[in-house]
């Protein structure tokens, strides 16, 4: 996280126009799994979602790390239930997943390669759509996370309905990248670099959809040789806001 601090210290000290902060706070669950019980394992998801808390932390306290053995399809449903419940409206909740994933899911720990066994999207938007949050998010470095728009006929309307925005790592046919020369996945690699402040395209300190995507999808597509391509989906406009730093630099 030292390079991700020193990269905000650098950008942001920069910028001397007044901005007004986000209202609310941030409520976030992250799981990643590498080493799984049935299934073949991955090198760097728990690291990706070491790294993801570690921003977030620096942003909130009401922050729920699950990875490896912790992060199984019971503790990661009560995790979100028990975070989002304490969220109000004004409030952003986040769950971000680093592993294996299917069409239409993630999958936990004892993911036994059953369907069932997995943490699948409409389990997942149940809860959120219970949150009282107005600002709903999901990442998802996970193989075939392009599948969780589509996994059910009436999923746009349920996505609508929870207002949910999902930033997937690949499209629902590809599978999601990573490297032992690196250490974290591409796609997490970008998001946290986005998240940090080089999304900003305006330099004002809000980090908006518009911006991560824009950033994030330019660098893994580059990295990957056009073999991974991120994908943005649900209720949002270009301004929503992903990230604000207005509060760590005044002026």
């Amino acid at each position: 996280m030292t390079r991700f601090l020193a990269s905000l210290f650098i950008l942001f000290s920069l910028v001397l126009t007044p901005v007004f902060a986000q209202k609310g706070d941030t409520y976030v669950v992250v799981a990643g799994v590498a080493d799984y019980q049935s299934i073949s394992d991955l090198m760097l998801p728990e690291k990706d979602a070491i790294a993801i808390a570690e921003l977030y932390k620096l942003k909130t306290q009401n922050v729920i790390l699950l990875t490896g053995p912790n992060a199984t399809k019971a503790r990661i449903l009560k995790s979100l239930r028990d975070q989002f419940s304490r969220a109000k409206e004004e409030d952003l909740i986040v769950f971000s997943f680093s592993g294996h994933g299917y069409r239409g899911g993630i999958c936990p720990f004892d993911f036994t390669g059953i369907e069932g066994s997995g943490v699948s999207y409409q389990e997942i938007r149940s809860i959120l759509k219970q949150s009282r949050a107005k600002r709903k998010v999901i990442f998802a470095d996970a193989c075939f996370s392009g599948g969780l728009r589509s996994n059910t006929t009436s999923h746009k309307q349920h996505n609508q309905d929870a207002e949910v925005l999902l930033f997937l790592s690949s499209r629902g046919g590809e599978t999601s990248l990573e490297s032992p020369a690196m250490e974290n996945g591409y796609f997490t690699t970008y998001l946290l670099n986005g998240l940090c402040g080089d999304a900003d395209l305006d330099y004002n300190r809000l980090i908006t959809a518009r911006e991560l995507f824009l950033y994030v999808s330019h660098q893994v597509r580059y990295m990957s040789n056009e073999r991974q391509h991120p994908v943005m989906w649900g209720k949002f406009d270009d301004n929503y806001i992903l990230m604000d730093w207005t509060d760590w630099f005044t002026h």
